[in-house]
C-alpha cells in the first residue's frame, strides 16, 4: 500500500483544491496581462505567478498519481523555480521605474535557471526505467536523520534563492519609497514567509522521518495559499494610480492651485457627503467643483499620493468608524453599515476597512468598546 493510496478522500480533496488554484491563478494572469497601464511590470508579475503555479502542477502530479503514468514529466518545470526571485525583483524594479528596460549585465540572474536547466536536460535523457524508480522513491522514501547538508540545499535551494531576492526587493521598496510601496511591501513579506516556512517545514519533515510525498502535500498546500493571496492583492495592484513622473510636466496647475484645489475637494466631499454615492465617479468629483477631470487625477496622485477610490473610501471608513462607535452595529449589520456609509458590496467595505484601520470593522468596534 502507498502513501497516496493511504491518504483516500484527503488527497481527493487536496487536488480538487490545487486545481482550482490552479485555475484561479490562471484567470489572475490573464488579467493581469490585459492591465496596459502597469507596462512591463505586469509581465514580471504574472511570471511569478505562471512559476508558482507550475510548481503546483508537479504536486498535482503526485495527488493524482499521475506521474506515475508519465514519469518523464517528473521535473521538467523545475528549473523555472529558479526564475521566481528575479523576476520578482524586476517586477518591484519596473513598477518603480519610468520606461524601465532589462540590461546586459541583468542576465547574470538566469544562472542559476540556465544550471538546473542543464541538469534537466541531463535527467531527462536518463531511461525510463530509472525515472520510475525515482518516482517511487518519492511516494515510499522515509527520510532518515543522517541526510548531508547537500541533501537539504537540494531540497530548498530555489527557496533559498526567492528569499534573497525578495528580501532584496523589501529593502529596495524601502529605500524607494512610493505611495504604492505598502502594498508591495506586504507581497514581499508573505513571499519571504512562504520561503522560510518551506525551508523550515522541509528540513523538520526530513528529521521526523516523515514520507516526501507526505511532505510534499502540505507544501503544495502552504503554495496554493500564497498563490491566492497574491491573485488577491493583484486587485488591488490593478487600482494603483499609473507611475509617470513626467505625466504632469506640461501641466499648467501651479503649486498653490494643487493645494487649493486639493483643499476644495475635501471640504466639497465632506459638505456634500458625496462619498455617500456608491456609483461616484471621478468625473462627479471634479464636475463639483468645475474643474476637469484629469486635473483631479493629477492632485490625487502627485499632491495626496493616492487615487480617487481610495480617496473617496477614506472618507466612507470614515463614516463607518463613527457609526461602529455610536452603537448603530446594534440596529444593523455590518454590512448595511457598509452600505450606508457608501460601498457597493461587503468585500469592498472589509477590504477598505482593513487597508485603513488595520482591523476588520468587528474588530475595531470590539477593541474600541472593550
Amino acid at each position: 500500500i502507498t502513501v497516496m493510496d493511504s491518504l483516500g478522500t484527503s488527497s481527493f480533496i487536496l487536488t480538487f483544491l490545487l486545481g482550482g488554484t490552479i485555475l484561479i491563478g490562471s484567470f489572475v494572469i490573464l488579467i493581469l496581462l490585459k492591465n496596459k497601464r502597469l507596462k512591463a511590470s505586469r509581465f514580471f508579475l504574472a511570471a511569478v505567478l505562471f512559476f508558482l503555479i507550475l510548481h503546483l502542477d508537479t504536486f498535482l502530479l503526485f495527488t493524482t498519481q499521475f506521474i506515475r503514468k508519465y514519469p518523464h514529466l517528473l521535473g521538467v518545470s523545475f528549473p523555472t523555480l529558479f526564475l521566481l526571485g528575479p523576476a520578482y525583483y524586476f517586477f518591484v524594479k519596473s513598477f518603480n521605474t519610468q520606461n524601465f528596460s532589462l540590461k546586459r549585465m541583468d542576465l547574470w540572474h538566469l544562472l542559476p535557471f540556465i544550471a538546473m536547466t542543464g541538469f534537466q536536460v541531463y535527467f531527462y535523457i536518463q531511461p525510463l526505467s530509472y525515472k520510475r524508480q525515482i518516482v517511487e522513491y518519492y511516494y515510499s522514501h522515509i527520510p532518515g536523520k543522517d541526510f548531508s547538508f547537500s541533501d537539504w540545499l537540494n531540497a530548498n535551494l530555489y527557496m533559498l534563492l526567492l528569499l534573497i531576492y525578495t528580501v532584496a526587493s523589501l529593502y529596495y521598496l524601502k529605500k524607494n519609497d512610493k505611495p504604492h510601496s505598502k502594498l508591495l511591501k506586504k507581497i514581499s513579506k508573505v513571499l519571504i514567509v512562504l520561503s522560510i516556512l518551506s525551508m523550515v517545514m522541509q528540513t523538520g519533515f526530513i528529521l521526523q522521518g516523515t514520507s516526501a510525498i507526505i511532505s510534499e502535500i502540505v507544501l503544495a498546500s502552504l503554495l496554493a495559499i500564497t498563490i491566492l493571496l497574491l491573485g488577491y492583492w493583484i486587485v488591488d495592484i490593478n487600482s494603483l494610480p499609473a507611475l509617470s513622473v513626467d505625466k504632469y510636466k506640461t501641466s499648467p496647475l501651479a503649486p498653490e492651485a494643487i493645494e487649493a484645489i486639493h483643499s476644495d475637494l475635501k471640504s466639497t466631499v465632506l459638505k456634500e457627503k458625496l462619498y455617500l454615492n456608491p456609483k461616484l465617479k471621478i468625473a462627479d468629483l471634479a464636475a463639483s467643483i468645475s474643474i476637469p477631470t484629469h486635473h483631479v487625477s493629477q492632485v490625487l496622485s502627485e499632491h495626496v499620493n493616492t487615487n480617487f477610490y481610495d480617496f473617496i473610501n477614506e472618507f466612507r471608513i470614515n463614516e463607518a468608524k463613527k457609526l461602529l462607535l455610536n452603537g448603530t452595529i446594534e440596529k444593523l449589520s455590518i454590512q448595511a453599515i457598509g452600505a450606508e456609509c457608501g460601498f457597493s458590496n461587503k468585500t469592498s467595505f472589509y477590504r477598505s476597512f482593513k487597508k485603513f484601520t488595520g482591523k476588520t470593522p468587528r474588530e475595531f468596534f470590539k477593541q474600541k468598546n472593550r
